[in-house]
């Protein structure tokens, strides 16, 4: 049994892929702009921004890509504990007008080779064994020895598990990982690639882009899939890290609105179609976490939980003005 969650502001950890993310708008290629990226990294950002004590454990090096995302999580209230001696990943997202975007390993301007993930041999995250105590949600999207050692210890101090298996790399600690896990979420276009993937108690949410998704919760008495419709956008300007934007307003509607209502279909629903909604609404903007640089964690908030008196209420997140060597990426 879950104990009791903070009921204004669930605690939140992640781990997994960590990055920054370099944005670059292919009609202005003057347009840049670095923020912190990768799965773990912007669904800290996202529930940070929004209100959420938020911390996160990640890559730490001595590069400018280590500053600036470091700097952009501080500012979206992220807590980060850095795993030293492990370069921070760069990942280029290239977004042209039509809202097609490609993603770089390579710097389109001076072509050097731009750091990739690797998964953590270092030492677990600084403070964790204090952290643990307090977190409500714990979060990973690759696993390792390290983050296997850290979703265990916070399960036994009875925070909520979710895994997003998107890496068939996962596959030595995956058996493990389902074991604890409450709720799995991935992509039904990745599932072919995680034949380790087997059927669980916890939340089970099979996303499938333009067709909606799919739900189970055997552990609630919800054996069977259930189906909902996508949620139309009203605009689309780029649809990178919708998926991130979903995961945030699930979380959001579980640990602090249906507390009391776990096994509801008619909650649930509600839950998720709130979270589609959040997530259609951050495809208006450039870039992963666009929204809360352009239109700012309020809004994002309200989109979210229609009619709920918001825990943030500010102005659009700023954007450091920085000088680099290179067009595209730190240097």
């Amino acid at each position: 049994m879950h104990r009791p969650y903070n009921l204004s502001a669930p605690r939140f950890f992640a781990a997994g892929l960590v990055a920054l993310d370099v944005l670059r708008i292919t009609d202005t290629p003057e347009r840049i702009s670095f923020r912190a990226g990768g799965t773990a990294g912007n669904v800290a950002a996202i529930l940070g921004a929004l209100g959420w004590p938020a911390e996160l454990a990640g890559p730490s090096d001595d590069s400018l890509a280590y500053t600036l995302m470091r700097d952009d999580l501080q500012l979206c209230g992220v807590q980060y504990h850095g795993v030293h001696r492990a370069a921070v990943p760069v990942i280029v997202e290239e977004l042209a007008k039509c809202a097609e975007h490609r993603f770089l390993f390579d710097c389109p301007s001076c072509g050097r080779a731009l750091p990739r993930y690797r998964r953590a041999q270092e030492v677990l995250a600084s403070g964790w064994s204090t952290a643990s105590r307090v977190i409500d949600v714990f979060f990973a999207d690759r696993l390792s020895d390290e983050i296997m050692t850290m979703a265990d210890i916070a399960k036994k101090h009875g925070a909520f598990v979710v895994y997003e298996p998107s890496d068939s790399a996962d596959e030595p600690w995956t058996g493990a990982m389902l074991a604890m896990a409450d709720m799995v979420k991935y992509s039904a276009e990745r599932a072919s690639a995680l034949a380790w993937l087997t059927k669980g108690d916890y939340l089970e949410i099979r996303t499938q882009g333009a067709r909606g998704l799919q739900w189970r919760w055997p552990k609630q008495q919800i054996a069977r899939w259930q189906s909902m419709d996508a949620v139309s956008a009203s605009r689309v300007v780029d649809t990178c890290g919708a998926g991130d934007w979903l995961t945030s307003g699930i979380l959001i509607g579980l640990l602090e609105q249906m507390r009391s209502q776990w096994g509801s279909i008619s909650a649930l629903e509600r839950i998720l179609s709130n979270a589609q909604q959040l997530a259609a609404w951050s495809c208006g903007y450039a870039g992963a976490r666009g929204g809360l640089y352009e239109s700012g964690p309020s809004v994002a908030r309200a989109v979210v939980q229609p009619g709920e008196p918001s825990l943030v209420v500010h102005d659009p997140l700023p954007e450091p003005s920085i000088s680099v060597s290179c067009a595209a990426c730190p240097d």
